[in-house]
């Protein structure tokens, strides 16, 4: 393995012109293993992606705040990588050379960086071991100077160590930990086995589907919260890379997928079939859900229907309750019975016998439900002129004094927000506020067609609280705060810094709760 193949002479054209353009290998190799990634706490990662192409069935993480080490049982590292290895981080090396060997590397890595992940900043000395059908090797990289040896101490597959400066061992735990959660076969981590968890998480419904003869595997799910849908990139079952995108045709879920390149159009179309399925089966399984999940199919299908009709899904769907009846109607059912006869629409949980006889029909809907009905389906539904209280409410003075200690409480916060003036933000938070406005108008144009809008203002407020934003009213406008060193907005604020054009989606993809439609309708 430690027969050079790469050439230790460069003709003098090469020379002459990488010091035309003075090539820096280290600092390239440097750069490349800190930018590549969101955080260099992730190159661990792309060690165990590595661990996991060179066909280990086991990978043991190690990870501590001074060194780091990855072990695997695989076949070892390829002699052509083990060249284009030791050429690339042999500082005496030609550095035209140690360039090609560096996109070689790379380009066999693809998507990821592989080996070259070794680089890790703060780095101090580097040890790689390999044993496998090519042969063995170990190799001492260290300040610079790479030396090898023709044996290794490791009997089957590759030990990678690592001793560095102070390293963000925590961060790296915790990638690790998240990232690596779904790969079928076992890591490792400081002695623990990694817990299995699906990285579609919390899904109301999902299955397997296959793409297409012969190819891996994909997951869709329907998410049990937001509005975007997500498609995750898989390599050896880690994440690389997620598209973000508006609903599709009303539709909103999340995929995996085994790829190294994104979607095509015929594979986004194959996706969103599955997710008009699993639509589907959530519809005819409304019932066995609990009730806060049941809010949540009943948003995604009135969704679904204000965009893209759907007689087939709301056949299905029967979540509107009849007064004095245990049965469910469809809309079609509804219609019908609305065009022969007087309904009545009364919130869920009011008591209609405070002001229907018991020989009129009674809707008992939610404000979802009554929204959808009234406001968009336009059904000659008739809402009775006195103020129905909801059963269980207190009556008498003590209502009448509970009522007016939570006014009283509720105008609190607004005595207590410091809202930050323009003239103390920077101009990248200023610009993230009002995109938030713009995102805001164009989720009431799509949610809600017709309707006027809700006048909504977006200010910052300092501290961070347990929540990204919080809304207050400020007369008939609605008024969003968002904290300014909540980890989410600063998230969001790094999103807008790097991709300007995609700011609609970051906020939506960050905090999806933040612009619940179901809040805004009563």
């Amino acid at each position: 393995m430690n027969d050079f193949l790469l050439s230790t002479e460069g003709n003098s054209a090469s020379n002459s012109f990488a010091d035309l353009l003075s090539v820096d290998a280290d600092a390239h190799l440097q750069k490349l293993a800190a930018c590549m990634f969101p955080s260099p706490a992730q190159l661990p990662v792309e060690l165990v992606r590595a661990s996991l192409k060179r066909g280990a069935s086991t990978v043991d993480v190690q990870v501590r705040n001074r060194y780091l080490t990855i072990s695997d049982n695989g076949d070892g590292i390829s002699s052509s990588q083990w060249l284009s290895l030791a050429c690339a981080f042999d500082s005496g090396r030609n550095a035209t050379d140690r360039e090609k060997a560096i996109a070689a590397l790379q380009s066999e890595s693809s998507p990821g960086i592989g080996l070259l992940a070794v680089s890790i900043p703060g780095n101090l000395g580097i040890k790689i071991e390999s044993s496998g059908s090519e042969g063995k090797g170990t190799m001492h990289i260290e300040s610079g100077h790479m030396r090898q040896l023709d044996s290794s101490a490791w009997i089957l597959g590759t030990r990678i160590s690592i001793s560095r400066s102070r390293g963000p061992a925590e961060a790296e735990k915790k990638l690790i930990r998240e990232l690596c959660a779904a790969v079928p076969q076992d890591i490792m981590l400081n002695g623990n086995k990694l817990e299995k968890k699906s990285l579609l998480r919390k899904p109301l419904a999902q299955r397997e589907i296959d793409l297409s003869p012969g190819c891996n595997q994909a997951s869709i799910a329907i998410p049990s919260r937001g509005d975007v849908c997500r498609i995750w990139l898989l390599d050896q079952g880690i994440p690389w890379q997620a598209f973000t995108s508006a609903s599709y045709h009303g539709l909103v879920f999340e995929a995996a997928l085994e790829s190294g390149s994104p979607p095509s159009a015929s594979c986004f179309s194959i996706l969103a079939k599955a997710a008009g399925q699993l639509y589907l089966w959530l519809a005819a399984h409304y019932m066995s859900f609990p009730e806060k999940y049941q809010e949540r199919i009943e948003e995604l299908i009135f969704k679904k229907e204000r965009l893209y009709g759907d007689l087939q899904l709301f056949s299905a769907f029967s979540p509107f309750r009849l007064w004095r009846s245990k049965r469910r109607l469809n809309l079609e059912e509804l219609r019908r019975k609305a065009e022969n006869e007087t309904l009545y629409a009364l919130p869920l949980g009011s008591d209609p016998s405070l002001v229907l006889s018991r020989h009129e029909q009674a809707l008992l809907l939610t404000p979802l439900q009554k929204d959808f009905l009234l406001n968009h389906l336009h059904l000659p539904l008739v809402e009775p002129a006195v103020h129905m209280e909801t059963v269980g409410k207190l009556n008498g003075r003590f209502s009448f004094y509970l009522r007016k200690m939570i006014r009283l409480a509720a105008a609190l916060p607004q005595r207590l927000v410091k809202i930050l003036p323009p003239d103390q933000m920077d101009s990248e938070e200023k610009y993230l506020c009002r995109e938030l406005m713009n995102h805001w108008q164009h989720r009431q144009l799509g949610d809600t067609p017709g309707r006027p809008s809700i006048p909504l203002t977006v200010v910052m407020v300092g501290g961070r609280g347990l929540a990204p934003a919080f809304w207050l009213n400020a007369g008939q406008d609605r008024v969003l705060h968002i904290r300014r060193r909540h980890p989410l907005i600063r998230q969001a604020l790094c999103c807008v810094r790097r991709d300007p054009a995609n700011s609609e989606l970051i906020f939506a993809a960050l905090a999806p709760d933040i612009f619940d439609s179901r809040r805004l309708l009563f």
